[in-house]
């Protein structure tokens, strides 16, 4: 099981990915404290850092809301997904095409082929996603923080 969970004013997304922790900051967030607290309000650009390396950083998450896009990135390899006006949020990794399917009552499915890879909740600030295989955990848990990053910039924009 992954969780992601949004520590607004500490200014940090915790995530843990099975029994690993996962702490994930804005971008900008180790500059002055006048800086830090416009960036953290507006940041849309996350970097994560795993509890067994916390000064490197393992992956960037980044939401681009005009587009509806989110763009991860780890080492060389970066994934993007395509959004639709009616359809659902795709993106390609390993090689197969997924589609992640939301519901407005905040659940959420990701398929591959037709068959369901993993099941989740939007919550308040948080993510639970459930059932993804272990081979997928990190990326999925990279993909919580910026589904999660994304309801964020929904309810600031409201």
């Amino acid at each position: 099981m992954i969780q992601a969970t949004a520590r607004v004013l500490q200014n940090v997304i915790e995530i843990k990915v099975g029994e690993e922790s996962w702490m994930c900051r804005p971008v900008g967030s180790g500059t002055g404290p006048i800086t830090r607290r416009i960036t953290s309000l507006f940041s849309t650009v996350y970097e994560t850092f795993r509890a067994s390396e916390p000064e490197t950083v393992h992956s960037t998450v980044s939401y681009h809301p005009k587009k509806d896009e989110i763009i991860i990135q780890v080492g060389e390899q970066r994934w993007r997904t395509q959004s639709s006006l009616f359809g659902p949020l795709t993106f390609e990794f390993g090689g197969l095409p997924y589609e992640l399917h939301e519901k407005l009552t905040g659940r959420f499915g990701i398929l591959t082929g037709g068959k369901v890879v993993a099941t989740g909740e939007l919550g308040f600030r948080s993510v639970a996603l459930r059932d993804a295989p272990p081979e997928l955990e990190g990326f999925f848990a990279n993909l919580a923080l910026a589904l999660l990053i994304r309801t964020l910039v929904w309810e600031m924009f409201r």
